[in-house]
């Protein structure tokens, strides 16, 4: 057969790539992201967005709902909760408490604690008046030496048979101290001294607290009040080994006693009595 016969019916029927549009062309060179959508390739993509969302719903734990602050003073949560306005309430201002606190028990001062030692020899007070200072001797009133010396403050009564008194430290280790103070003193004038038997023999404390009823305070067991004789104060005699005397005023003196904690028991003791017995 003739080819030339054939050649305008195979024209209309193969495709010629010379004879694409513009268009076609344009397409072409356009990326991937770009290009038209089929059909076909849109139902694909509208499948595979409702399987992942299927997915997400299954995984997902669902929320719970969020509760309303009441309390808030934002007005948009005032506005939701049931019965709710948005105006706000008014700020009632806190009264401050005062919490109760017990009041502070009395704490006793030394006053004073009289001690005494021996020096172990016989001593010339003559001699020592002429040679230190500090030091006061009249025999024919006082038969003792007088000493003194500024730290710790205290005073000391020489004797001639070597006995020594020591008096106005506050405490037992500041009276020992002064003790060997004035022994020392007196060593370095010659004498054969020696520091033995020290011993305190009384401490005398006090302390202030309220005005005290003493008519009715006498009316306790353990105290004693004779304002005849002795109208300054009531005795307390509920603590052995040391006199307590309370006066109207509140003052309380100590004495009697060798112990330091024998003071401050004996202060323990008191208090709760004279809470009874506070004069208003």
């Amino acid at each position: 057969m003739d080819k030339s016969v054939l050649g305008p019916y195979s024209d209309k029927f193969i495709p010629n790539d010379s004879l694409k549009t513009e268009e076609e062309e344009f397409i072409r060179l356009l990326p991937d992201e770009l290009l038209p959508l089929t059909q076909t390739q849109k139902q694909l993509m509208c499948t595979e967005t409702t399987q992942t969302a299927d997915v997400q719903s299954r995984t997902v734990p669902p929320q719970r709902p969020t509760c309303l602050n009441y309390s808030s003073q934002n007005p948009t949560e005032a506005d939701e909760r049931p019965g709710g306005s948005s105006e706000q309430e008014p700020v009632r201002p806190s009264v401050p408490v005062t919490p109760k606190t017990e009041q502070p028990k009395i704490i006793p001062k030394i006053r004073n604690i009289l001690s005494t030692v021996s020096l172990g020899c016989g001593l010339d007070l003559d001699f020592i008046a002429n040679n230190l200072w500090n030091v006061e001797y009249k025999p024919k009133k006082f038969n003792p030496l007088i000493m003194r010396i500024r730290e710790p403050r205290t005073t000391a009564l020489i004797y001639s048979s070597g006995k020594l008194v020591c008096t106005g430290a506050t405490s037992a280790q500041q009276s020992r101290q002064a003790a060997r103070k004035f022994a020392r003193k007196v060593q370095k004038l010659g004498f054969p001294v020696r520091f033995l038997n020290f011993k305190i023999h009384n401490i005398f404390a006090y302390c202030e607290t309220f005005p005290v009823n003493l008519m009715e305070l006498a009316s306790h067991q353990s105290c004693s009040y004779e304002p005849e004789m002795f109208p300054a104060g009531v005795f307390f005699r509920g603590i052995p080994d040391i006199t307590v005397v309370i006066a109207q005023s509140g003052k309380i003196s100590l004495t009697g006693t060798k112990d330091e904690a024998k003071i401050y028991k004996a202060v323990d003791t008191i208090w709760p009595i004279l809470q009874r017995f506070r004069r208003s």
